[in-house]
């Protein structure tokens, strides 16, 4: 009997709900050993399929027994509060002697962390991080971290055998998620319980990734990534892959090479500055049959291999590399949703999609397609039940895809789910949305909710590359009629950056007189308005948010 392994020292189990305990057993090997085979169900390469087991699973006052079927298992054991420290014991009664035992095992709050590479961004990397790791001392709030892998292998099986969670003390935690650890530190902090985060994510992959073949085929706009795969990988040798992946890693190696060269040269160069120096960051990466980029690749090396670990919900921070498909993105993010909730086996899991903050590479026209991406995004959720958007529209770097602020999306985040996902008005907050439009003459008045008060101008770190006052229609406004909240009134000077019209007859957007009224903003123009957009580009200076501190999410309506 082998559990999986993420069922390991320090872990914490969701409170208030049943907990699924899974593993697999009665597959044996010549010699009559366990062998296994990694993938919880199908006939180890040696091995013959024992008879049934039955499995125990004991912890605190809760004790169930099951009998099993070799291959695959999972125990559900009843709901049980949050607390700790406690010892689970499994053992099978085929195997007498050989009980599994895992020690300091908490209940609390368990939150599945999920996607690219900006959920993927280490602690260690991002702004504040060094600080973090030399002072936090939460040894409640834990984190697994998933091996990374493109296949299964006797090497990662045996990887696999030494990970367990940890606790986040004496600076132990420096590859931690930075947006999971936020998140984490504030929910600890907020709730008083036990926290576990999974850090289940690969950088660099698209939607593809984590589907299964099966849900990603049923769609047209999923094959799209299956033919891509299909066509880049024909006649593929393995010593092919093996070639062009060699030749692409040492030009990875000679990027780091002129990164480590640019930074040793100047500690304090900026982002911008780096990319002018040591290029672009080599990408994408050859396609393989082994590439951890493949369609359905890490739903199976990854993702499969905690499922169904019981949560309380999902962290989803993805798209970037789905810019260029925004068109498809909103239907198999919405059966990515599915197969959350299929694999984990929890029809209501609550899905949270961080929506992709502003980027743009320099020298780079303005293509739009993160815009369209994040409103891919919004639509899923709108067209979902038990999801949640985090807008993180006024946060992103030009120039660098990575942002190193992680604290602002991480803390957003939890406060966000306070709201939604806990139902704590208290000190849980939503983000500001349209609510409903009417015409005036030939301005627009648009309706907000979630404004808590009144809607305000805060001041943030994105730069107004587009020249918004100085080109179109300025809503600039010098009389003060805009209320500004920040130390740093001279770069707002009251005017809302963001929003762009198109009148009828006319192709071009412009930007429009923008004036704060309440919970509304009156849009005004030389004509009548047939269009509406708020931070629909990829990037761009915004700056209005609800009273809570939380931005307006971006839109674009037509007539």
């Amino acid at each position: 009997m082998r559990l999986a392994a993420i069922f390991s020292d320090s872990m914490v189990l969701q409170r208030d709900k049943e907990v699924n305990v899974f593993g697999e057993t009665g597959v044996y090997g010549e010699t009559g050993d366990f062998v296994g085979n990694g993938d919880f169900g199908e006939t180890g390469r040696s091995g013959e399929r024992a008879g049934k087991s039955v499995i125990k699973v004991t912890i605190d006052n809760i004790s169930v027994e099951k009998e099993v079927p070799a291959g695959k298992f999972v125990i559900t054991l009843p709901a049980h509060p949050a607390g700790g420290p406690y010892t689970m014991t499994v053992t099978d009664r085929s195997e007498p002697g050989k009980a599994k035992v895992i020690r300091d095992v908490y209940y609390g709050e368990v939150w599945i962390d999920n996607g690219q590479s900006n959920i993927e961004f280490e602690l260690q990397n991002a702004r504040g991080g060094e600080e973090e790791l030399s002072s936090a001392d939460l040894p409640l709030v834990r984190y697994f971290k998933c091996i990374k892998t493109p296949v299964i292998d006797e090497s990662v099986l045996l990887a696999e055998q030494n990970l367990c969670w940890t606790p986040l003390m004496g600076g132990k935690f420096r590859d931690m998620s930075g947006v999971a650890y936020y998140f984490a530190k504030k929910l600890h902090g907020d709730l008083s319980v036990p926290v576990g985060m999974v850090d289940c994510y690969q950088g660099g992959t698209s939607i593809s990734c984590w589907l299964s073949e099966e849900r990603l085929s049923a769609h047209p706009e999923g094959q799209i990534y299956i033919d891509a795969f299909e066509k880049a990988v024909e006649g593929q040798t393995p010593e092919d892959y093996s070639r062009k992946l060699l030749t692409y890693n040492q030009m990875v190696a000679d990027y780091l090479e002129r990164e480590r060269a640019a930074k040793a040269k100047n500690p304090d160069i900026t982002p911008e500055e780096l990319s002018a120096e040591a290029g672009d960051y080599p990408w994408p990466p050859p396609m393989g049959l082994e590439s951890a980029f493949r369609p359905s690749g890490l739903y199976h090396t990854m993702l499969e291999r905690i499922m169904p670990y019981t949560s309380r919900g999902i962290l989803y921070y993805q798209g970037e590399e789905d810019s260029g498909k925004a068109a498809g993105y909103s239907i198999l993010l919405k059966e990515l949703i599915d197969e959350f909730r299929s694999g984990f086996s929890d029809e209501k899991l609550p899905v949270v999609i961080l929506q992709l903050p502003m980027f743009i590479s320099r020298n780079t026209e303005d293509a739009r397609d993160w815009a369209y991406l994040r409103e891919a995004q919004a639509k899923a959720v709108m067209e979902t039940d038990g999801t949640c958007l985090i807008p993180l529209i006024d946060l992103g770097e030009y120039d660098n895809v990575h942002p190193v602020d992680k604290k602002s999306p991480g803390e957003r985040t939890e406060t966000e789910v306070l709201f939604e996902i806990y139902k704590n008005t208290d000190i849980g907050y939503p983000h500001a949305e349209l609510d409903y439009a009417e015409r005036y003459a030939d301005g627009i008045v648009l309706h907000f909710k979630n404004t808590f008060g009144k809607l305000r101008l805060k001041e943030n770190e994105l730069i107004d590359i587009r020249k918004e006052t100085e080109s179109g229609i300025s809503g600039s406004r010098t009389d003060g009629s805009n209320e500004i909240s920040g130390n740093d009134t001279e770069c707002c000077n009251g005017h809302i950056y963001g929003f762009e019209v198109r009148l009828a007859g006319r192709d071009d957007l412009i930007v429009p007189e923008a004036k704060i009224e309440g919970d509304t903003v009156v849009l005004s123009a030389d004509g009548r308005i047939e269009e509406i957009r708020y931070g629909f580009f990829n990037y761009g200076k915004v700056n209005l948010y609800n009273g809570a501190g939380l931005p307006v999410a971006p839109l674009r309506r037509e007539s």
